[in-house]
């Protein structure tokens, strides 16, 4: 028995669309009050006609037909509409014929002039006339007066014309913000309609310098470097040519020069920025960051100091705050400074909320670092069904769990396993995040120990070491061998030997820390080649060094 097929969310806008199209077309009843609509009143001498017709884009995806026509009052309930006629072959829309029509308001009598915003035919076509017709009555054939011109519209296809009409009903204000949300969105999709929404507000108004600093962003999204620095140049260029004082083009731009090795171009910018008053925190962050470019790591911590230093902007620029926030604990990682580190996960969770992505990031350091379970459990508990994908809380929550009940016995120990398997079902991928610190280890031994298989493969046909070595981890690739991880169980849709994901991936490092925990290459092959075979295949000089062979032997 085949499952209902649920309506999607698309498919209710697009008839929510379609009917509201429809309906908006309808003439407005005549009202029995005003004698002008009456068809009571006398007719007045003449005959009715259209003239003057005259068809014009407002904006992408707004199409205006305008004309004049004169409405002896008879017939008593003749309607106008405006009419699209397409290209032979071309598709109908879901209304059929009717789709290409356009109704306006019940005709005024004497001589009028009319506009009106013609509707989407309901499918990507091509029209190649436009005719205003006075019809006897509504969806009568029998036409009183028209006139037709010729016109060639190009429609797009709904989605494309929905987005047009989001642009033109939207002020320049509201259409530049959704471009930038769409842009710090990331996603290749969300980007290029960024692109398309910037180009029309630069066609609209070509001195829009503001519009220049964001497509530089979407360039060096799209494209990377170089390509996309040397684009992200030329835009800002232009954006400084109109104004020459723009402090958001001077720091992208030192972030491009930055990123091209033109250190002191960048830093020169950045200086200048510096006095300029800004609230746009890429100053110091991106500061930051040509620091550590040039070895200043002191000089560096201080510069995104400055960032998490002003106050929270609520807009795009708060993204600069987290980074700089990232950065800092990177920083402070590497320096063993936990006190530090605690200081600033606590002081991001409270400025960005506990939905913010960022409680998970704590949640770790707590209980990795600090050895803090119940801290971790609390705080990965409170920051479930937020506003950010929880996926991240629940896999800690789950780690949490399954440490506190190998710490733990009797109930409580119970209770935390059942707890750790609604959150983290016990599996390759958790086993391997078990192993991934010290404090959280004896929880994956307790759970070897318990008859959970530490090579059992998940649908991914990947084991624990599988997923290690895959994410370059050679200290739980350490500690999941110690718990009697097999290198040579295959692994993969194909059934490679595990042993054998750091040759395939060149990864000459993880291959030494194999044959310093007891592997033997030589005895490991594939499809009758061995590491050895393999490497020199790849001809990687430091992946046969580490595999023992020579650099001669390629």
């Amino acid at each position: 028995m085949s499952a209902r097929r649920p309506v999607t969310a698309i498919t209710v806008s697009f008839l929510l669309t379609l009917i509201s199209v429809f309906l908006g077309s309808l003439p407005a009843q005549s009202n029995p009050e005003n004698p002008a609509s009456s068809p009571k009143a006398p007719p007045l001498a003449g005959a009715n006609s259209v003239s003057g017709l005259h068809v014009d884009q407002q904006k992408a995806g707004v199409w205006t037909a305008e004309f004049d026509y004169f409405y002896s009052g008879e017939p008593p309930y003749a309607a106008l509409a405006v009419e699209l006629i397409p290209q032979s072959g071309s598709p109908l829309g879901l209304g059929g014929a009717e789709q290409y029509r356009t109704f306006l308001p019940r005709p005024q009598r004497g001589a009028n002039h009319a506009s009106v915003e013609f509707r989407y035919p309901g499918a990507q076509q091509r029209t190649i006339k436009v005719v205003v017709t006075m019809r006897s009555q509504m969806f009568s054939p029998d036409v009183d007066a028209r006139q037709q011109i010729d016109k060639v519209i190009d429609w797009p296809d709904f989605q494309t014309w929905i987005r047009d009409q989001q642009v033109a009903k939207a002020s320049p204000e509201e259409n530049f913000k959704r471009a930038v949300a769409l842009i710090d969105s990331e996603e290749e999709a969300q980007l290029n309609e960024a692109r398309s929404i910037l180009e029309r507000l630069i066609g609209e108004n070509p001195k829009f310098d503001a519009g220049y600093v964001e497509l530089a962003r979407v360039a060096m999204k799209l494209h990377g470097e170089p390509e996309g620095l040397h684009q992200a140049e030329t835009l800002l260029s232009s954006s400084l040519q109109i104004r020459p004082d723009s402090v958001n083009a001077k720091i992208l731009l030192g972030y491009v020069y930055a990123h091209e090795q033109r250190f002191a171009k960048a830093e020169g910018l950045f200086t200048q920025a510096a006095t300029m008053n800004t609230n746009n925190l890429w100053l110091w962050s991106n500061w930051g960051e040509l620091l550590l470019m040039e070895g200043k790591t002191d000089q560096a911590i201080v510069k995104y100091r400055q960032a998490i230093a002003h106050p929270m902007t609520h807009d795009t620029y708060d993204r600069a705050r987290a980074t700089a926030y990232s950065q800092l604990l990177d920083l402070l990682k590497a320096r063993k400074d936990l006190d530090g580190m605690e200081v600033l996960y606590k002081q991001r969770v409270a400025e960005f909320g506990p939905g913010s992505c960022y409680t998970a990031d704590y949640a770790r350091f707590l209980l990795d670092v600090r050895g803090n379970t119940q801290a971790a459990i609390d705080l990965a508990t409170g920051a479930l069904h937020q506003n950010c994908d929880d996926s991240e809380s629940r896999e800690i929550l789950g780690l949490a769990q399954y440490v506190k009940w190998a710490a733990t016995t009797g109930p409580i120990s119970a209770e935390s396993l059942n707890q750790a398997r609604i959150f983290l079902p016990a599996g390759p991928k958790p086993l391997y995040l078990l192993a991934t610190s010290d404090r959280t280890t004896p929880a994956a031994k307790k759970l070897i120990a318990s008859g959970e298989p530490i090579d059992q493969q998940d649908n991914e046909k990947l084991t624990a070491l599988a997923y290690a070595l895959q994410n370059q981890d050679l200290a739980a690739a350490r500690r999941l061998l110690t718990l009697g991880a097999h290198p040579e169980k295959p692994v993969g849709a194909t059934g490679f030997p595990v042993a054998l994901l750091p040759v395939l991936s060149a990864d000459a490092d993880a291959v030494r820390m194999l044959r310093q925990s007891g592997v033997n290459y030589s005895k490991i092959t594939f499809r009758g080649a061995t590491a050895l075979e393999i490497a020199k295949r790849l001809g990687d000089p430091a992946l046969i060094d580490a595999l023992g062979g020579k650099q001669t032997d390629l």
